[in-house]
């Protein structure tokens, strides 16, 4: 694997790492967690263990193709007690709502994830939790195992895989070497990128074009936004201390801090898109 594809793949993991992390400290339980081995092409048995959890997570925008959890009942069993609050009895019956709350807790898992991609490349991706849960044919996927400890359980062991289109997906991604080559690129780069194909390239910079700041967002579905009152909270996908976002014209320019200007909501930039990316906005 070249070392461009390989920092992709970690950061990639290290994102899912870090998410377990702050998911269990915000329920109160401090955990170490580490991959216990290099990726690998995944060797599954042709039978597994039918008490086994598999979850798996479409992931979309800037990446395709599928993540899975896949684990042993007591362990999916702790981490819906922790989510709900209760005792730790990994002997506990695998109930309908454990299987709901584990699904909740990888939920969270997952938005903490996404959130952690985006800070690492400046790129955002959903991770959307898709049925069925039944176990998937795993084949030719790439796999790691996370351990997770913690002073409130013993070693608790996840293995994450990825499917065939995620790896290649992660692979293809630009080098970081590439990535800064665009991100210097010279103050006059807008005219260099775009003037060959716009010579009339200042006619068109007085065009109004909608800007707009974004706290966050997420997906709902028809029926809680049928469901919505006066009063509701509508959870977002972003911390209180990230950064808002400024799109125009629906794509993502700059980020930047909130701030107020004579009583006006403003933003005070602090990072700015590739010149290549702002200049994306002539194909409008």
């Amino acid at each position: 694997m070249e070392d461009a594809a390989a920092i992709a793949i970690q950061e990639f993991s290290d994102a899912w790492k870090a998410a377990f992390t702050r998911v269990l400290e915000s329920l109160g339980s401090p955990a170490v967690c580490s991959w216990s081995a290099p990726l690998a092409e995944a060797s599954v048995p042709a039978a597994p263990n039918k008490n086994a959890i598999a979850t798996r997570f479409q992931v979309s925008k800037g990446l395709q193709g599928s993540a899975f959890w896949l684990c042993e009942q007591p362990v999916a069993v702790q981490f819906a007690q922790l989510l709900q609050s209760e005792a730790l009895d990994p002997a506990a019956e695998f109930s309908e709502l454990h299987r709901d709350a584990f699904a909740e807790f990888l939920r969270q898992v997952a938005g903490q994830a996404a959130a952690g991609w985006k800070a690492a490349t400046s790129s955002e991706i959903d991770l959307t939790l898709a049925e069925p849960h039944e176990l998937p044919s795993l084949q030719g996927t790439q796999t790691c195992t996370l351990e997770v400890t913690s002073d409130k359980f013993p070693s608790l062991a996840m293995q994450f895989f990825l499917d065939p289109p995620l790896f290649a997906a992660l692979v293809a991604l630009p080098s970081s070497e590439e990535t800064a080559a665009i991100a210097g690129a010279p103050g006059d780069a807008l005219e260099s990128l775009s003037l060959g194909a716009t010579p009339n390239l200042a006619l068109l910079l007085d065009v109004e074009l909608q800007a707009t700041i974004r706290f966050g967002q997420r997906d709902m579905l028809l029926r809680e936004v049928f469901a919505l009152m006066p009063g509701a909270v509508v959870e977002l996908n972003q911390f209180v201390n990230e950064p808002a976002e400024l799109l125009v014209a629906g794509r993502l320019i700059a980020r930047g801090e909130v701030v107020v200007v004579d009583g006006n909501f403003g933003l005070r930039v602090s990072e700015v898109a590739a010149a290549g990316q702002r200049a994306a906005l002539l194909d409008l």
